[in-house]
């Protein structure tokens, strides 16, 4: 009795196994059942918000189902990223976070989640280089000039940052140990600070998103010494890489989708799909082309986008190492 008991069970087994999976297969089939939430880790406004509204917005569209935005501010944007990792994991919860949360969190502050295990990456949707920027007013002309004159006269340079562990911090920081600059790094309380202060040669330079400075440039209150992408960027022609000076050198932020571990994956393949289909929308090209951003095209599955993550926790872990950021 017990081994035909054992045997009919065992029997069942791969029914049991087929029906999971299509019950799976339906939920994912019939999603999305009602209005998704979207967890954005920053306060209206910024870069992050700005991406997150423009995706929600398509995806609203595209699903025909709302897409609710859920700004949820603090400790440079962990507060959310717990959040968002210990939401139901059946597509109705998303979180549009930036590298920050993701490829940095781990080495600058003592985080309750796990970037790799609790989330599973859905798509990358938006990238923003760095560029190196002084005021108009100032006697450096060429990145060269700039790190001259900060090898021959130590500490006599000032670098405006938005705060530890931000990527303001880290771009400065690792492109002054690069190039083997000491300078006085000073914090304020966000890009628009270090912008204002900047601008009026009370810093003497500053490492912001592209986006952060354009509407600064049309003034000509600032410089543009040089970009931190690989290549140029095309928007911001006759601006070199830092790349050029120092070859290797790369800083780039970016805003992904991700969702909490387990999702189902025919609801992710379908959200990497919406995203790929996207970029070619006039209207995210253009409002993505206004605020400097660079589509990033060829990430919107879970393996490429998690390369993606994996190759900037690789770069980012020892460089930050080597400023001596400890963790808060």
């Amino acid at each position: 009795m017990k081994r035909r008991s054992f045997l009919r069970n065992t029997l069942l087994l791969p029914t049991l196994g087929s029906t999971g999976l299509a019950s799976t297969a339906v939920r994912a089939q019939a999603w999305p059942e009602r209005a998704i939430t979207l967890v954005v880790p920053y306060p209206a406004g910024g870069n992050t918000d700005f991406v997150a509204r423009m995706t929600a917005d398509y995806l609203g569209r595209a699903l025909g189902k709302p897409v609710v935005v859920d700004n949820r501010a603090g400790a440079g944007g962990t507060i959310a990223a717990a959040l968002a990792a210990k939401m139901p994991a059946d597509g109705h919860s998303l979180f549009l976070a930036s590298i920050a949360q993701i490829s940095l969190a781990p080495f600058l502050y003592k985080i309750r989640y796990d970037p790799i295990k609790d989330f599973l990456p859905v798509a990358n949707v938006a990238g923003n280089p760095q560029v190196l920027v002084v005021p108009e007013a100032s006697p450096h002309k060429t990145l060269k000039q700039f790190v001259d004159y900060g090898l021959t006269n130590k500490g006599a340079l000032s670098m405006a940052h938005a705060g530890t562990g931000s990527m303001s911090f880290l771009a400065g920081a690792a492109f002054l140990k690069r190039a083997g600059i000491e300078a006085v790094m000073v914090p304020y309380k966000g890009g628009a600070a270090a912008i204002s202060d900047t601008t009026s040669g009370q810093t003497d330079a500053y490492t912001a998103n592209i986006s952060e400075i354009l509407p600064h440039l049309q003034g000509n209150r600032l410089r543009m010494l040089a970009v931190t992408s690989p290549q140029p960027v095309a928007m911001l022609p006759g601006v070199p890489t830092i790349a050029s000076m120092f070859p290797g050198f790369q800083t780039e932020t970016w805003n992904g989708l991700l969702a909490p571990a387990g999702v189902p994956a025919p609801i992710a393949e379908r959200l990497g799909a919406l995203v790929s289909k996207m970029f070619s929308d006039e209207s995210v090209q253009t409002r993505m082309a206004t605020a400097g951003l660079i589509a990033q095209t060829g990430q919107q599955s879970p393996k490429d986008f998690g390369r993606r993550i994996q190759n900037d926790i690789d770069l980012w872990r020892p460089i930050i190492k080597s400023i001596d950021v400890k963790p808060e």
